[in-house]
């Protein structure tokens, strides 16, 4: 079967496309029918019968924890399921604590979840916050690699960045964060499911992400990696799920688990949890390698032609260097925002610029309907300035 065709029959399992050209897959990812039908299972049983939805639904927890480990090559006593990426964050914050006298090394590519932690959280408050200055939406290894010494207590960064989509060399960060031995904090939300990622090549400290983008589960659950030097941490937060003797229902003594588990808490967000089990299995269906070709296909589709109209690309254009972003600039780009969705054309618009994430599920067809509306825009602007002029 052709990838069209294959793309034809997926294109059934995303209600969106019969509402939108859905182009901001990396933002918020549209709820395919199996996560839906998982989830309202699952609301079916709370309603139904109260507490008896707990069980199967706490057994899916254990699951997506598995699930999870494989797609990042790890083991479920290293995974813990969090809300978000900035929980998981947060956690490895907590963790590292850096001291005084000690600094944090950041970009200014990152998001706000991955700078936030360390320039206002009480894990990272002591310590400096030193951001690498990107060059033409890229972070070059010799300016990280400047600003990292004996000193530096974590670096942390967006495996592929929010805004201009650049995707780092995470083998060539690790030899340099390796001659200091300073532990690697990898945000994985515009990566994972997409390209692979894989903790133990290069050896990642902390990986954390999301469900709701690239994975195709719902917002509110998230995951993190943790490599085992931290295992026996202290946690920054801990309830019953935390506990190895919580059958005991022993309230004077805890004995925390010797993994992951002990960074959990609480009863975890069960119907996110149900959804995002099933994304991960809806992702396993498809493959990841056609995910990731199909992708690649559109985006370079995308930047081609959008090279031809001439807008200013701030997205890389070599292979290694990208993965499911596009990212450029335009004159009055909100104007231009807001014509795609009277068009209902969904993309995502800051930073001066549009940006458009196609997944495998999006057509040649859906590109070029939201390419000749940027055409449109900027023949328009390119008038208006001549005209100006005359």
């Amino acid at each position: 079967m052709s990838d069209e065709a294959i793309v034809a029959e997926l294109r059934k399992l995303f209600p969106v496309v019969e509402h939108w050209t859905y182009l901001y897959n990396g933002s918020i990812h549209p709820c395919a029918r199996p996560v839906a039908e998982a989830m309202s299972s699952f609301l079916q049983q709370w309603q139904d019968g109260g507490e008896a939805a707990f069980f199967p639904a706490f057994e899916a927890f254990g699951r997506l924890k598995e699930k999870f480990a494989r797609l990042v090559h790890a083991k479920a006593r290293n995974i813990v399921i969090t809300e978000s990426t900035t929980a998981g964050i947060n956690i490895a914050a907590h963790l590292l604590r850096p001291r005084i006298g000690q600094n944090v090394v950041v970009t200014d590519l990152a998001f706000m979840s991955n700078t936030y932690p360390w320039l206002a959280g009480q894990a990272g408050a002591e310590a400096e916050v030193r951001f690498v200055e990107s060059s033409n939406g890229k972070i070059r290894l010799e300016d990280m690699a400047a600003r990292i010494d004996e000193h530096t207590a974590a670096v942390t960064l967006c495996a592929v960045t929010v805004g201009s989509g650049f995707r780092f060399d995470l083998s060539a960060v690790h030899q340099i964060t390796g001659r200091y031995n300073v532990p690697l904090v990898v945000d994985g939300a515009q990566a994972l499911g997409v390209i692979d990622i894989d903790v133990n090549d290069p050896p990642l400290d902390f990986l954390a992400t999301t469900a709701g983008k690239w994975l195709m589960g719902p917002t509110g659950i998230g995951f993190l990696y943790v490599d085992d030097r931290y295992l026996k941490s202290t946690p920054p937060t801990v309830g019953w799920l935390s506990a190895a003797n919580v059958a005991d229902w022993d309230v004077q003594h805890c004995q925390l688990h010797d993994d992951a588990m002990r960074f959990q808490g609480g009863i975890p967000n069960l119907i996110g949890v149900v959804g995002a089990l099933a994304g991960l299995e809806l992702l396993d269906q498809i493959g990841r390698e056609f995910v990731e070709r199909r992708v690649h296909h559109l985006t370079t589709y995308l930047i081609e032609k959008l090279e031809a109209i001439g807008v200013a690309i701030w997205t890389p254009r070599v292979d290694s260097e990208r993965a499911g972003i596009v990212f450029f600039n335009v004159p009055n780009h909100e104007s231009l925002h807001s014509r795609l969705k009277d068009r209902r054309i969904y993309c995502g618009s800051f930073l001066g610029g549009i940006r458009c994430d196609p997944a495998f599920y999006n057509t040649i067809e859906e590109l070029d309907r939201f390419l000749g509306v940027v055409e449109s825009h900027v023949a328009e602007q390119r008038r208006g300035v001549r005209d100006g002029n005359e």
